[in-house]
This record gives C-alpha cells, sequence and structure tokens, in this order.
C-alpha cells in the first residue's frame, strides 16, 4: 500500500516546484536581456539613417561617426550648427542611450542571479526571493525590449519618417528588426504566461501557498489587444507625423537664421507640441504593453494595472486634438475642411483599447458572492495585499 505524504513533505515539494519553476523564467529573461542587447548593439534594424547606411555595418561601430564629423570641423563646426546636424546628433544620442540601457540591464540581471537560485528560506522574505529575483530580471528585459522598441520608432522619425507620396522609401526596417521583434515577443508572452503561475508563500504560524484568484488566459488577451492597439497607433500616426517638419523649422529660425525667441510664431507649431504630447503618452502605452504587468499574481488589482487605460485615452484626446486644430485654422495657413482619417483612425484605436481595458476584465469566482468580498482589500495595490499577508 502506498504511504501517503505529509502535508509538510507535500508543502516542501510544492515550494521547491515554484523555486524551480521561477528559477527557469528568469533564466529565460536573462538570456533574452542579453539577446536583445547583442541585437541591438550587432545588427541594424533600420538603415538609411545618420549612423546606419545599410545592413553590412555594426550599429555600435558607426553610431558615433556625426559626433566625430563634427569635431573634425573644428570650433568653427560647433558654432555654426545646422538644423541638419542637430538632428543626427539627436539620433545619436538616442542610439547611445539605448545601448547604455541594454548593457545596465544587462548587468542589473546578472547581480540577480545570486537571489534567483537560493532555496532556503530567509526571515524577511520567505521562500520568496526566487520569484523576486524573477521579477526584477523580467522588468530588466522589458525595459531593454521598450526602449529598443522606442528609439528605433523616434530615429526613424527623425530621420525622415515615412516617405512623401510618390517618392521612395530611403529608410528600410531590415530583417534584423523582425528576428529582434520574434525574439522580444517570444520571451514575452513564454515567460509572462508561466511567471504568472509563480505564486506566493506567506509566512507566520505556517507557510501558506497564496494561489491566483483568476486565470491568465482574460490577461493573455488584454495583453494581445495592447500590443495590437501600439502597432496601429504607431503605423497611423508616423504617416501623418508634423513634428519632425516643425523641429526643422524651429532649429533653421534659431541656429541658421538667428531669430529671437519672440520672433517666433510658436502657435503654427502648437500641432507638433500636442503630438508630441500623443508621442510621450505612446512611449507609456508601449513599456506597459511589454511588460509582464498584466501577468502579475494580483491581477485587475495588481501596481500598475491601470496605466494602459489611463494613458490611451490620453493618447486618444491628444490625436483628436490634433485632429481638430487645423479644422479650426491653427497651425496652417488655411483651415482643413476634411477630417485626416489616418489621425481619424488612431485616436479611434486608442479610444477602442480605453474601452476595452476597461471592459475585458476576468469573472468574479462562482463561490464568491458579492457580499463575502471584503471590498476595502479587493481594491488595495498589490504590495499592501503583500504587506497584510506577512504580518
Amino acid at each position: 500500500m502506498k504511504r501517503t505524504a505529509s502535508k509538510a513533505t507535500l508543502l516542501k515539494k510544492r515550494v521547491r516546484k515554484i523555486q524551480n519553476r521561477a528559477k527557469f523564467v528568469g533564466v529565460l529573461y536573462l538570456l533574452g536581456t542579453i539577446a536583445l542587447a547583442a541585437l541591438a548593439a550587432c545588427m541594424p534594424m533600420l538603415t538609411g539613417t545618420c549612423i546606419v547606411a545599410d545592413e553590412t555595418v555594426m550599429p555600435v561601430m558607426t553610431f558615433y561617426q556625426p559626433i566625430l564629423d563634427l569635431f573634425a570641423g573644428g570650433t568653427e563646426a560647433f558654432a555654426n550648427l545646422t538644423a541638419a546636424q542637430v538632428l543626427e546628433l539627436a539620433v545619436v544620442v538616442l542610439f547611445a542611450a539605448m545601448l547604455i540601457t541594454v548593457v545596465i540591464n544587462v548587468l542589473r540581471a546578472i547581480g540577480r542571479l545570486g537571489w534567483l537560485f537560493k532555496r532556503r528560506a530567509s526571515y524577511a522574505n520567505g521562500f520568496n526571493r526566487n520569484m523576486y529575483a524573477m521579477d526584477d530580471i523580467a522588468k530588466r528585459f522589458s525595459s531593454s525590449f521598450c526602449s529598443i522598441l522606442v528609439v528605433h520608432l523616434f530615429m526613424y522619425l527623425l530621420s525622415g519618417g515615412f516617405p512623401a507620396e510618390g517618392q521612395e522609401a530611403t529608410l528600410l526596417v531590415t530583417q534584423y528588426a523582425y528576428i529582434t521583434l520574434g525574439v522580444g515577443f517570444g520571451i514575452h508572452f513564454l515567460c509572462g504566461l508561466i511567471g504568472g503561475t509563480v505564486t506566493l508563500f506567506s509566512t507566520g504560524d505556517r507557510v501558506e501557498e497564496e494561489v491566483r484568484e483568476n486565470g491568465l488566459f482574460v490577461f493573455f488577451v488584454r495583453n494581445i489587444i495592447q500590443i495590437a492597439a501600439v502597432v496601429a497607433i504607431a503605423y497611423f500616426l508616423l504617416q501623418e507625423s508634423v513634428l519632425l517638419a516643425k523641429l526643422e523649422e524651429l532649429l533653421v529660425l534659431l541656429l541658421e537664421e538667428k531669430k529671437a525667441f519672440g520672433e517666433i510664431d510658436f502657435m503654427s507649431m502648437l500641432g507638433a507640441g500636442v503630438e508630441l504630447f500623443a508621442w510621450i503618452f505612446f512611449v507609456v502605452l508601449t513599456k506597459h504593453a511589454v511588460a509582464d504587468t498584466e501577468f502579475n499574481r494580483d491581477g485587475v488589482v495588481g501596481a500598475g494595472m491601470r496605466n494602459f487605460g489611463i494613458f490611451s485615452f490620453l493618447a486618444a484626446l491628444a490625436i483628436a486634438a490634433n485632429l481638430v486644430l487645423p479644422m479650426l485654422g491653427i497651425g496652417v495657413a488655411a483651415a482643413v475642411t476634411e477630417l485626416n482619417q489616418n489621425l481619424l483612425i488612431a485616436a479611434a484605436v486608442a479610444f477602442v483599447a480605453f474601452l476595452l481595458d476597461c471592459i475585458i476584465r476576468p469573472r468574479a469566482r462562482d463561490d464568491e458572492g458579492f457580499d463575502d468580498i471584503d471590498m476595502d482589500a479587493y481594491f488595495q495595490s498589490g504590495e499592501q495585499r503583500y504587506n497584510n499577508t506577512i504580518i
């Protein structure tokens, strides 16, 4: 007759199983962070910019060339900067910031390996150090992925963006960009879905496992919708972007024509300013979409779960404002009478994403009535709930 294991033995096996799962996910996140850093540094994802002319060069070996060219001109070159040179320097700074970010993320992720492979409990963190290390490495991975996506998008925008109708495209997205997207999203979903099942063990009079209240399928669907919304907003907003043109105009007036600020018509650049806010909101949406926030253990009440809804609504407002301003004659020579279809679609996508973020929520458990739920505890943040479980 098979011997029945004690509760202590079963709990010990469960702890080991969850810890091994956290280690597996943490190692995958670490490998993904290293892979993204290598791809960002060595593989040209966007050609035709001032730092990467074609696919035969490594970006890390050429991104600083505009700075060297500027220094070669001596002090006179710095004193007579042109609008084109400033935009090139902006591209260089963006790429350098991305490289620094991905390298730091690799180092910080490696620094969490000590906690990731801990097996014994500690007084302060119990058996959860593996889980905390996994979460930290996940943040490093999503930070690298987001920085690569956002930096290359703004490099595309500052290097010319979408070509005018009838013109040939000078900026090309390479196969390495699609490889990077495949690596990033593959690890994002695989590790998010597995890591979301890594549970918390509370300590007190006895060790107890805090099981997830809801499954992961709803959050997977939410994340798919968020990523699709981010891609659609970027695509349609890029086609109608006026930010580069207005920025060039401002730089020409300040650097080449030596105009004073009081002589510049800033009202004509209001649309570009509103678009800049839309891009800032877009960066927040991208950060949320590629992070593991949707797969957190606290579900819809987890930290950061409201960010996508809030900033998609703000992005919809900013894009809609850019849609209406030309019709009011603001920022253009003559009032526009027709709606800009691309901006209309981008605003609609952002607003629908906001609505779906509010609507698509996991259903309450059937065995839990409304009267049985402690509403104060339900609306606590994830950190508060965790603190309350270990006190």
